[in-house]
């Protein structure tokens, strides 16, 4: 999963629990961990949907962007958008991996 994806997630998440639809936050949930095959990407999934639920049913709903905020910065920390490392020759692909 990237940040991109774990962003959106998040945001649909955020949204959901701010309708009261918490069926609908947990069904998103629960496709993204299934779509992610990563085991960061599965918890902080999870702890985005209780931490949303929390600050919801606390009667702190209006702090649900500075929870989203730093649930994407904690997604950034843990290196879920970071990409494997490249060769050091960008064209060797072009090339069939000859890299000439």
């Amino acid at each position: 999963m990237d940040l991109m994806n774990y962003i959106i997630s998040i945001a649909l998440i955020a949204i959901t629990i701010q309708f009261g639809e918490v069926w609908m936050g947990i069904g998103v949930t629960l496709i993204m961990i299934v779509a992610s095959k990563d085991i960061k990407a599965s918890i902080l999934m999870m702890l985005a949907l209780g931490s949303m639920y929390i600050i919801n049913g606390s009667g702190m709903g209006e702090y649900w962007l500075f929870a989203a905020a730093g649930l994407i910065a904690l997604g950034y920390i843990m290196g879920l958008g970071s990409e494997p490392a490249q060769s050091a020759d960008p064209y060797a692909g072009l090339l069939g991996g000859m890299g000439m």
